[in-house]
């Protein structure tokens, strides 16, 4: 064997080795970037439960609102006095001040993100999902602003005319005050002008409606996240 044959196996070897190695090198690379990528979707899935806990919690205070508000446009119609105020009135309009906010964490969806290991995902759907729904929660905080300040700056004022007390007693088991969850009862001590109770009413349906429409739609889409990362994570 000459010299020159001898250098070209040495050197095919060499390119071998290295070439083996690195391929070995980007296994162990890729293994250990689907594992942290695991690991972020367990913490993701469960922030999603959290997100699921919220939303429905949510959903149902604006269906409480919902109802409240449909209550007083039917007794403004009945052309009340202060004397046809009692408690369920009081409690039905007090939902007019419901608003809630969402208490998301996008911290791991975020870590996933910009890992720029996705691509390692099986199920590109749940991708393509993920990216949805992070983008739709970019628009919560406006909706949920604008109902808090329906509520605190048009809705509260004028109630505040025709109300001594808007309080709610943690302490009080019965619960007397509570209109829903930690949401109190107002209470009247003159009767609300008629004309515009009606209007904020009906200005506030709308609203409940919207939001509990929107909630409605956050819970089912993590339903379908949840389930989707427990397919890619075969739990």
């Amino acid at each position: 064997m000459n010299i020159v044959t001898r250098g070209g196996i040495e050197f095919l070897a060499v390119l071998l080795g290295l070439s083996g190695s690195l391929w070995i090198d980007g296994i162990i690379k890729e293994n250990e970037a689907r594992k942290q990528n695991s690991e972020i979707l367990t913490r993701l899935y469960d922030n999603l439960r959290a997100d699921s806990l919220d939303g429905e919690w949510n959903r149902k205070a604006y269906e409480r609102g919902i109802r409240g508000c449909k209550n007083i446009l039917k007794w403004c119609d009945l052309n009340p006095n202060f004397s046809m105020i009692d408690d369920s009135v009081e409690k039905d309009i007090s939902t007019m001040l419901i608003a809630t906010f969402f208490g998301n964490n996008e911290e791991e969806y975020n870590s996933l993100k910009n890992s720029g290991k996705m691509h390692l995902i099986n199920n590109k759907s749940l991708i393509r999902d993920l990216h949805r729904y992070y983008n739709l929660l970019n628009w919560t905080d406006y909706v949920d602003a604008d109902t808090w300040r329906l509520s605190e700056e048009e809705v509260s004022p004028f109630l505040s005319n025709y109300a001594d007390e808007l309080y709610f007693n943690r302490n009080d088991t019965t619960k007397k005050n509570e209109v829903y969850s930690i949401y109190p009862k107002v209470n009247l001590v003159k009767l609300p002008e008629i004309e515009k109770l009606r209007f904020y009413a009906s200005k506030k349906l709308w609203h409940h409606e919207h939001q509990a429409r929107y909630y409605a739609r956050i819970v089912g889409m993590v339903s379908m996240l949840r389930e989707s990362i427990r397919e890619e994570l075969n739990l």
